[in-house]
């Protein structure tokens, strides 16, 4: 799949998926800017995903042809995508982890081990870079989610 293609796909997913949201979220209360009901922050979010569809796909090139005129070193990368296993696996798994150690760890633990998890599908981190970030991680959210937003998600539970 070209670079053509995927921008136009792209622009269109995004757009059909920030108009979802708008539509799903004008259904429940909008309210105002001082009183922002329920469906207020999916339709903000909805109408810039839209907008971000609609610049992408306003922006892909025109001329069907165009990725044919790009030298021979920029189109190595378009005879076929190279899954990156590790990348998937390691994100599914910080993401899976966090579910099962939100359950029965408790916010630090599942923090911790998530973002560690994720930060390892990354070639280019080290186990010092991804436990470094993954603390990193885990203070911010003690601070926002249990100090600031009052989570109910306990910060320890064994």
């Amino acid at each position: 799949m070209n670079k053509l293609t995927r921008d136009r796909l792209g622009g269109a997913l995004l757009l059909a998926t920030g108009a979802a949201a708008v539509v799903a979220g004008a259904g429940y209360g909008m309210g105002s800017l001082r009183a922002m009901g329920s469906g207020f922050y999916p339709v903000a979010l909805g109408v810039l995903l839209a907008l971000i569809g609609a610049v992408l796909l306003a922006t892909a090139s025109r001329d069907p042809d165009a990725h044919l005129a790009t030298a021979p070193a920029e189109t190595a990368h378009l005879a076929g995508p190279v899954v990156q296993w590790r990348g998937w696996l390691c994100i599914l798994g910080g993401a899976l982890s966090f579910v099962v150690l939100g359950q029965h760890g408790g916010l630090v633990p599942a923090s911790f081990v998530s973002v560690f998890v994720a930060a390892l599908g990354d070639r280019r981190n080290s186990v010092r870079d991804a436990a470094l970030l993954a603390l990193l991680m885990t203070l911010l959210g003690v601070v926002v989610f249990h100090d600031g937003l009052h989570l109910l998600l306990p910060l320890f539970q064994w």
